[in-house]
């Protein structure tokens, strides 16, 4: 017994509404990062912080996050403690901190950044979504 030519076309309807919803619910995203991108540009633009973006993060405990960053400026990068936020890896910041021994890696250099220290922050995705727009 095969199918009807009507249940087909209902199926295939379901197929194409779904798969346009998708496409309109992925554009709507990517043009809402792509915006956090740029007010997150004009944020710098401004000079309030350094630009960093969280290479790696490789712990999360009760009290913040232990995390690589990678200075964008310099490529340089350093180990960091983020204290009260479990920031996520590939975010681009801007922060005003400052490095001090770090005890339990006996590190002379890590850098120590509160949240009052963030002044503005996007998820590593908006800077894909503004290239991705900008094409």
């Amino acid at each position: 017994m095969y199918p009807s030519a009507g249940a087909l076309l209902v199926i295939a309807l379901i197929v194409v509404v779904t798969i346009a919803l998708t496409v309109r619910s992925r554009r709507k995203r990517t043009a809402a990062l792509a915006a956090q991108w740029q007010a997150f540009q004009q944020h710098r633009s401004t000079g309030q912080g350094q630009l960093l973006q969280i290479t790696r993060v490789y712990q999360h405990g009760r009290r913040g996050s232990k995390a690589v960053v990678t200075w964008c400026d310099t490529g340089r990068q350093q180990d960091a403690w983020f204290w009260n936020w479990h920031v996520p890896a590939g975010a681009h910041l801007l922060v005003n901190a400052s490095s001090g021994y770090g005890p339990h890696s006996h590190n002379p250099n890590v850098l120590y950044v509160q949240p009052s220290q963030v002044r503005a922050w996007v998820p590593g995705q908006a800077a894909h979504a503004a290239q991705r727009i900008s094409q």
